[in-house]
């Protein structure tokens, strides 16, 4: 209002010097009539001023300052509304990751890159030893086990370290690593104190079973062979073929049981490849025959690996009795190999009846057989996959299979050139 009536008084300082000058020519009545009427005009003037502008415009600034100001009052209600909603959001996410974590049979941990621990179970306590772990706790001072420690920070940078297995006062560990978001890692704890033991109460009981039949099928044989000239010849060989099949099963779980427990010892050793494949295919010969089956052989002669001689032998045996076995009569066996990049690449083809694709993964599990209706007379106890697939892991090597029904099936191993020094 001041700015104003200084703006009005300054522009009627003209008729003020007006009002003087009229006075000094007329005297100094004249003078002080002319200042009075100055005054009169110039509040005339600011009246008019005020009504006619000033105040309409006060009203209308007035009117946006209140209205601007209630909305920038309601933005800031706004926004803090959504903050509180972001923030219960976020307080029940994170009570829902916990009430699901802690449903989990097994441990959980996770860290973020700087190996602070953000969320742990009760099982990730159990496994660490402690009671409670405040989100924000240093990793260091939770485990103290270098390989694990080693392997989350590795998975925190984005790496993914293999399986750790850990024993600790609290039983058998599987350890597992994977890294999560911008930085951090989740680990998984499996106790696996049960299934080791059940899995060890299994050898024991397969190698004592095969040890206690060995005995018994001895002396069955020793009586047949001698009883042999005293009866049918075609009986005769039909107990002998039956004994031979019992002691080779046997021979089959105690050969299983000693390569699941970790006993079996590899002796590396330069070979030529054609020398075995020649060995296990002149022995697969002699039931290919009987099967009518054609056994062919396709093996570069200078092809070399380092590996195990034996181990390597009874995965080539057990693939082409398979071969032959599930074969059809005039059928086709082909032992094929190559060298690949540091590899040794064989393959074993047949042209059999095939497997059906939902039991192609299942046929390298012990003792599974597939629908025995499809192979009718077809003995064993599903072992001679099991048995390759953990000869071919003793040996560094790689096992897959392709099968078509009607078609037939091909089984690949890949071994490494030097096995003693892996793939």
């Amino acid at each position: 209002m001041i700015r104003h009536l200084i703006l009005v008084v300054v522009s009627a300082l003209p008729l003020l010097m007006v009002a003087i000058l009229a006075g000094a020519a007329h005297g100094p009545g004249a003078m002080l009539a002319g200042v009075l009427l100055w005054l009169v005009g110039v509040a005339i003037l600011a009246t008019t001023v005020w009504r006619e502008t000033v105040e309409p415009l006060e009203r209308l600034l007035g009117g946006l300052g209140a209205r601007t100001g209630h909305a920038a009052l309601w933005k800031v209600r706004e926004l803090h509304e959504d903050l509180e909603a972001c923030r219960t959001e976020r307080e029940a996410s994170r009570e829902l990751l916990a009430d699901l974590s802690a449903g989990l049979a097994d441990g959980l941990l996770v860290v973020d890159r700087k190996l602070k621990v953000r969320l742990i179970n009760p099982e990730g306590l159990r496994f660490c030893g402690v009671e409670e772990v405040q989100p924000g706790t240093s990793l260091l001072k939770v485990l103290r086990d270098p390989e694990i420690l080693e392997a989350v920070e590795h998975g925190a940078r984005g790496g993914r370290p293999g399986p750790i297995l850990h024993e600790n006062p609290r039983g058998v560990w599987e350890v597992r690593v994977s890294p999560v978001g911008r930085g951090g890692a989740v680990v998984l704890l499996a106790e696996v104190s049960l299934i080791r033991r059940s899995a060890e109460l299994r050898r024991r009981f397969v190698q004592d079973l095969s040890h206690e039949i060995r005995s018994p099928l001895a002396v069955l044989r020793t009586t047949v062979e001698a009883l042999e000239e005293e009866v049918d010849p075609a009986a005769a060989d039909l107990l002998v073929r039956q004994v031979e099949r019992i002691t080779r099963l046997s021979e089959e779980l105690q050969e299983l049981a000693e390569i699941e427990s970790g006993e079996l010892e590899l002796v590396p050793e330069m070979l030529r490849l054609a020398e075995v494949t020649g060995e296990a295919v002149a022995d697969a010969r002699g039931n290919a025959l009987r099967a009518r089956v054609t056994v062919e052989e396709r093996v570069p002669p200078n092809l070399e690996l380092v590996t195990d001689r034996r181990c390597l032998l009874r995965v080539l045996a057990n693939l082409l009795d398979n071969a032959v076995k599930y074969n059809r009569p005039g059928g086709r066996v082909e032992l094929r190999a190559r060298g690949e990049d540091g590899w040794v690449v064989l393959e074993v083809e047949d042209t059999g009846r095939g497997i059906p694709p939902d039991e192609v993964r299942a046929v390298f599990q012990r003792f599974y057989r597939v629908e025995r209706g499809r192979t009718p007379g077809r003995g064993g106890l599903g072992l001679g996959l099991a048995i390759v697939k953990h000869l071919v892991q003793r040996l560094g090597g790689r096992l897959e299979l392709h099968s078509r029904e009607g078609v037939g099936t091909t089984v690949t191993v890949r071994l490494p050139t030097n096995a003693a020094q892996g793939p």
